[in-house]
């Protein structure tokens, strides 16, 4: 990941970056995210395999089903740690995403011709985020960039929190998410994964256009660098379209976050990295 880094930290200075390195850069992205997946049978297995996190600094293991016995053994705490790593996870995914954009469009700025890799890779994004203005090719990329964003983690925890109880009841919608079954029943979405469920999350956050207003919130600065602490108390204020049904569902999610000050911590949240 650091040498695409400066990859595309070179594009972005100008330099000179021949085609089949940034095709290359591409390949790379496709790979898996270093990590392991893990489906602990009791609580204390998984305490154990957290036993080093603290609540901003968790390891790359990724919890893919809670173990049954969490309902009663399971704590906020490791809650958090376990739904923290999953959505840096799926952070990291968007995060090379977000890469390669900056780095095509700093190509297109300078009136460099993309190859046909890159080429292949734009049109991707913009139907994997769902860019729904496909006029010409300055819009999309206007669009792919308020799209393709991290999801601040405090925010992203306390609406798992939210659905689940903190990992005590049902977690086949650990972020309530809804969607159409057919062309009349639209219901929440089951799922026997939490990494699919989270990765879906963030994607939807990213895409669904009901979640527009909300992107064009994440890009101020007053939601970034300063907000600190209290970015997903601020961003949850934001979400009044993601459960209509429930009018009062940003302010809930605010009065958790607020109640929980560790989840306003996860702001600056990443792995452990040996």
């Amino acid at each position: 990941m650091h040498k695409i880094i400066a990859l595309i930290s070179a594009l972005i200075v100008g330099c000179v970056v021949q085609a089949q390195v940034f095709d290359d850069a591409i390949a790379t992205l496709s790979q898996d995210i270093k990590g392991q997946v893990v489906s602990p049978k009791t609580t204390t297995e998984l305490k154990a395999l957290f036993k080093d996190a603290t609540h901003t600094k968790v390891p790359r293991i990724f919890v893919d089903k809670l173990p049954a016995d969490f309902t009663t053994e399971g704590s906020p705490e490791l809650f958090t740690q376990v739904m923290t790593a999953l959505v840096l996870r799926a952070n990291e995914k968007t995060l090379r995403d977000k890469i390669i954009l900056t780095g095509l469009k700093s190509k297109y700025d300078k009136g460099v011709e993309w190859t046909p890799a890159e080429d292949a890779f734009f049109h991707k994004l913009v139907e994997k985020y769902d860019v729904i203005v496909k006029k010409t090719i300055p819009t999309q990329l206007e669009q792919l960039v308020i799209k393709i964003d991290e999801v601040t983690p405090g925010l992203a925890v306390a609406q798992a929190a939210y659905a689940t109880n903190w990992g005590k009841k049902d977690l086949s919608h650990p972020f309530m998410q809804m969607g159409w079954l057919d062309d009349e029943h639209y219901e929440p979405v089951s799922y026997n994964s939490l990494i699919k469920a989270t990765d879906d999350y963030v994607q939807d956050m990213n895409a669904a256009p009901n979640y527009w207003l909300w992107r064009v919130q994440r890009q101020k600065a007053a939601h970034r660098a300063a907000a600190g602490t209290r970015l997903a108390y601020n961003m949850a204020g934001h979400l009044r379209s993601y459960l209509p049904e429930d009018p009062l569902y940003s302010v809930t999610l605010q009065q958790l976050i607020k109640n929980n000050p560790t989840l306003g911590e996860l702001y600056n949240a990443s792995f452990i990295e040996n």
